[in-house]
């Protein structure tokens, strides 16, 4: 069930209510509903709150500044990625299938290419869309169309990709998921919304699918999907299963 969203002002209530109503939810300025589970609205975007998450912060998402600024401005250094890409000759149409908060698919922009990114969260997806129309950088996201539905079930209607890129949540652990406030929150959302996709099965789908390349993210220690991997591309704690 998707939360409530509270908007700080009345300048805000009209755009609160058509997000609201795309969300799926309704909208308030009840300030009393503050302290729960909520979207919220103001002129500086979107945010999300979850009261049992261990951030006190509010949830938003910013593409001006943080770790995903610093890796799109040095993109000439992310040598893991541009190795499971490959040498290519024009640049390449990839369908990112897990969007997430868009880390990967900017790096794939940083390096010329066009990129369809597909969330499943419709809550995680208007945090997008709200960030993206916040960045000072537009022009990176002219070659980015951003989804919001499950991606086998988008690519079983016929798009065409050069690449497929599978970056499926890590499993719980005390080293990974819940040290990052972001990454609790995305779990958070996906709660809500009880998001749980099988991770086995979505690859079996999406390897289904006539592209020149996939690309699988996974821990480095992780069991591969398939043993069919063509090549691989180890970092410290990740690595890129590459079938083709």
């Amino acid at each position: 069930m998707i939360p409530p969203l509270i908007y700080s002002s009345d300048k805000c209530k009209s755009s609160a209510e058509t997000l609201a109503t795309s969300i799926g939810t309704t909208s308030s300025d009840e300030k009393e509903m503050i302290q729960h589970c909520h979207l919220y609205l103001s002129e500086t975007g979107l945010s999300f709150f979850h009261p049992e998450a261990r951030s006190t912060k509010k949830f938003k998402i910013d593409f001006n500044s943080g770790s995903t600024r610093w890796r799109t401005n040095r993109v000439e250094h992310e040598k893991l990625i541009k190795k499971a890409l490959g040498k290519h000759e024009a640049p390449l149409n990839i369908l990112d299938c897990t969007a997430g908060m868009l880390q990967d698919s900017l790096l794939f922009l940083s390096l010329g290419h066009k990129v369809t990114a597909v969330e499943q969260s419709k809550i995680l997806f208007h945090l997008l869309s709200d960030a993206i129309n916040r960045s000072n950088d537009q022009k990176i996201f002219k070659a980015l169309t951003l989804i919001n539905a499950n991606a086998c079930s988008y690519i079983s209607k016929g798009q065409k990709f050069d690449v497929i890129y599978f970056d499926p949540m890590y499993p719980t652990s005390k080293k990974s998921a819940l040290g990052s406030g972001q990454l609790e929150y995305l779990a958070r959302i996906l709660a809500i919304e009880s998001i749980e996709n099988d991770s086995i099965q979505d690859f079996e789908c999406l390897s289904l699918m006539p592209i020149q390349k996939m690309i699988v993210k996974r821990p480095i220690k992780a069991e591969p999907f398939s043993k069919k991997i063509n090549y691989q591309v180890f970092g410290k704690t990740t690595r890129f299963d590459i079938y083709i």
